[in-house]
């Protein structure tokens, strides 16, 4: 346990000492400390990880590009990183730290929704806005809350642009839909919302319909929505569901015209184990970095994404975890911007009426909750095994394929 304590201890002194330097070397007035409880070890490590890169490629950019104007100064950025390995309850006690004895400005939120309802909760206490970039779920911001913002928009928010897709982009424009969904809080959100939009532009939802969680037979309900023949079959589910449902719909015969799930469609695993029965497939996806986007900070997102290589290595692929990250401390360097100040009340009061693009999301525009209510996010297709942007078109790699064919014609 000692040593392990010294390994951290020096680590962290070598740290400060580099940050502390780069910081002197730009010959700031002064320095906002951003405080960020992040999971570096334990269940959800590999996503912490991954906002961390995202804070860190933002904090270096600001540094070495003349820092954050404010207060009739110019001011550096220094974020203080703590570990809380996958627990809230660490996550929360790390975060009363930061504020009582780091005395952060501004708190950077955890990958999370379970842990950031924990953190959030101190930041309130002490009246020191988080910012947080991975936490949707909706009892965060069903609190009364004043000092959240999410990045992320709601979970019902993720297959919305979907439906946009299919009313504005193809040809012909399908009429019926038919929806299923895991009964599990995440993706029955996500079908939720996309059946709400269905309906709001028209469509006619013919179906839906829940599945047990972890259900490893849903032959059934397919032949039910066979029966129906419906123009898309929208899921709410993870990628084993995913997986599952076309392997079925494949053994049934049935085709429809567009497949539409809520997560798990772009990764590898994916189009390793369907290969061509798994093209044609869309899903709504929060950020890429092949959609162009710009903003005051970085410019483009392939400047962005230069600055993640430079950072971390020629071969860094862009996830959106780490555009969150990002974003989060993006928004907040704009507000102090606009509010031409770091005292709270006032950026908090900026946070409240952005409405703005960045090269790290799409949108972000708060509710009176906290909440990212702008929905426009990137939508994909798998085209020839491959993973393509389809809309919005300002950001389209690939216009969209419509209609599937036959299993047995791809």
């Amino acid at each position: 346990m000692i040593k392990k304590f010294t390994i951290r201890f020096l680590v962290s002194m070598v740290l400060i000492v580099i940050v502390g330097t780069t910081l002197a070397a730009q010959n700031f007035d002064d320095t906002i400390k951003i405080g960020v409880a992040v999971p570096l070890t334990g269940k959800v490590a590999y996503e912490g990880n991954l906002v961390k890169q995202g804070y860190e490629v933002w904090e270096k950019w600001v540094n070495e590009h003349g820092g954050i104007k404010a207060d009739g100064k110019t001011y550096g950025v220094k974020i203080i990183y703590y570990d809380d390995e996958s627990d809230p309850v660490r996550g929360a006690r790390l975060t009363e730290k930061l504020i009582t004895e780091d005395k952060v400005h501004f708190l950077g939120g955890p990958f999370s929704s379970a842990i950031t309802f924990a953190t959030s909760a101190i930041g309130e206490k002490y009246g020191v806005i988080t910012i947080a970039p991975e936490a949707n779920a909706t009892n965060i911001y069903e609190r009364g809350y004043k000092y959240i913002f999410s990045i992320l928009p709601p979970a019902p928010m993720l297959m919305v642009p979907i439906a946009y897709m299919m009313n504005e982009m193809l040809e012909p424009k399908p009429k019926t839909v038919a929806i299923i969904s895991a009964n599990d809080l995440f993706p029955l959100s996500c079908a939720e919302g996309f059946d709400n939009a269905c309906k709001e532009l028209g469509f006619d939802v013919v179906m839906f319909e829940k599945y047990p969680a972890g259900a490893t037979d849903l032959s059934a309900l397919l032949t039910k929505v066979k029966a129906l023949n419906p123009d898309v079959l929208a899921l709410g589910g993870y990628t084993a569901d995913a997986l599952m449902v076309i392997r079925q719909c494949k053994e049934i015969d049935f085709f429809p015209k567009l497949f539409a799930n809520a997560v798990g469609i772009p990764i590898p695993a994916f189009i390793n184990e369907l290969g061509a029965d798994g093209n044609y497939a869309v899903e709504g996806e929060w950020w890429l970095p092949g959609m162009k986007l710009e903003d005051p900070i970085f410019g483009t997102t392939e400047n962005y994404m230069k600055a993640l290589r430079d950072l971390f290595g020629a071969d860094y692929q862009g996830q959106y975890w780490t555009a969150s990250g990002s974003a989060a401390v993006s928004i907040l360097q704009l507000a102090i911007e606009k509010a031409g100040t770091i005292e709270t009340e006032k950026v908090r009061e900026v946070l409240s009426s952005l409405d703005v693009e960045l090269t790290t999301w799409p949108a972000v525009k708060f509710n009176e909750k906290g909440q990212n209510i702008q929905w426009m996010h990137p939508v994909v297709q798998i085209q020839n095994q491959q993973v393509k942007i389809v809309y919005p078109e300002n950001s389209q790699e690939s216009v969209p394929q419509y209609p599937a064919p036959a299993w047995k014609e791809r």
